[in-house]
Order: structure tokens, then C-alpha cells, then sequence
């Protein structure tokens, strides 16, 4: 694998009335009602500093823990779309863990993270995601991380998003587009690619590096602007 650049890590409330035979009742003090903690909607700028700097230093077993934690925290995703990001790095990350434990020959360590995966993924078909920002290249032969053509597909693109050194694959990213991809319009620029988790496959020969096909529906397009999260 050559060329590893741009490396980029970048309710409603429902109470039942019954009604019996009409009697006099003594009349109880009204209970208290419970204070109902509001809803997190972001997540802090030092929060998401730390969660990319776990990835950044490819420490794969707290960036998913954080990761998962944060999509705890926030149920509907923000301007920043934080959630769908959030999505995305949790996989990443368990990857990473999975790539780790495989190499390192630990079976016990590696198969909880391809069940915790498994869940992940269960959960996430049909969510938005957002993929980190990275640059389209016009040719891609040999280079990884970058945004690049589908051969024989005007309506994709694709990125095969590796560790730092380029010696693990975590995922294959295909995106589909409903409609023609001019490219032209951000070639060489940082962009950030979106689109529907439609069906994930699964790596079942782990002497070659790599974990997963994610395959994405209804693609978007977001050039990157300076701070962006």
C-alpha cells in the first residue's frame, strides 16, 4: 500500500385513566413530580477534541468506549451533525480494536469486538452518517484515504479508510448517489461524503487485513470548512 496521505480522524408522557363506580374518596396531596433531566443535544468542544485525539493516536479501545459513550449522551443529531460522525468513528474504532486483537493472536479479545460490532451495526442501518473529510483524487491508483471514482459508476464513490501507516484496512466506504457525481465541483478539496448505512459485510478471512464493506445509500457531499466537527 503506497501514497498513505491525508490520513484525516478528522416523549410523551402517556397516563392511563380508569374509571369505576362514583364514590367518595379522600383527597391525597398532590405528589411531587419528578425534575426530567433535559436531553444533551452536542457534544463539548473539549469532548470531541478528545475523542479525535484518541483516534489521531490510534488508541482504539477508548476512542470506541468514548464513542459510544457520546452517542449515549445525544439522541438527535445537531447542525454540526455530530451524531452522524459519532456513528462512523464508533465503527472505525471497533475495527481498530478488531485489527489489534487479530494481529496480537488474543481470540477471547477479538471475538467480543466483532460482536460488539455486530450490535453496532444492527442498530445503525438506515442512520445518517458522516465520514471524515478527505480530499477526491482524480486517479487513485495506489493511494488510500482518499475519495475516489467507482470504475463503470457516475452515481458513486468510494474510500478505503486504513490505520495511520496503511498496513490495516477498517472499511471499505461506498457511497450512492441518487444522482450523477460531478466531481469536478470539489475535486482536490477536503469534502466531507454522507449518506444511509444500507448493509455492512463482514471480513470472514482475517489473514487478510481488513474488517468491513460499508455500504451507503442517499449520498450527500459537504465541502470542509475550518472548524468543522
Amino acid at each position: 500500500m503506497k501514497k498513505l496521505i491525508l490520513y484525516t480522524i478528522l416523549l410523551c408522557l402517556f397516563v392511563p385513566i380508569c374509571f369505576a363506580q362514583k364514590r367518595q374518596t379522600p383527597i391525597s396531596p398532590a405528589k411531587p413530580q419528578p425534575v426530567q433531566t433535559p436531553t444533551a443535544t452536542t457534544i463539548s468542544d473539549t469532548e470531541w477534541n478528545i475523542l479525535t485525539a484518541t483516534l489521531q493516536t490510534e488508541n482504539w479501545e477508548k476512542s470506541a468506549f468514548l464513542a459510544s459513550q457520546y452517542l449515549q449522551k445525544i439522541k438527535i443529531d445537531n447542525e454540526k451533525k455530530q451524531l452522524a460522525q459519532l456513528r462512523y468513528f464508533y465503527l472505525y474504532a471497533l475495527a481498530g480494536k478488531i485489527l489489534t486483537f487479530s494481529s496480537a493472536k488474543k481470540t477471547i479479545e477479538e471475538n467480543a469486538a466483532w460482536r460488539e460490532l455486530d450490535e453496532a451495526v444492527g442498530k445503525f442501518i438506515g442512520k445518517e452518517f458522516v465520514l471524515p473529510p478527505r480530499r477526491l483524487l482524480n486517479d487513485c491508483k495506489e493511494v488510500l484515504n482518499y475519495i475516489c471514482a467507482v470504475t463503470g459508476n457516475d452515481r458513486a464513490l468510494r474510500v478505503t479508510a486504513t490505520n495511520k501507516m496503511g498496513t490495516a484496512i477498517h472499511s471499505f466506504d461506498y457511497v450512492g448517489f441518487d444522482e450523477k457525481i460531478l466531481s469536478g465541483e470539489f475535486a482536490e478539496r477536503e469534502t466531507f461524503l454522507g449518506g444511509k448505512l444500507k448493509t455492512v459485510e463482514f471480513n470472514q478471512d482475517m489473514s487478510k487485513p481488513w474488517v468491513m464493506r460499508l455500504i451507503f445509500e442517499k449520498g450527500f457531499v459537504s465541502l470542509a470548512v475550518k472548524n468543522d466537527k
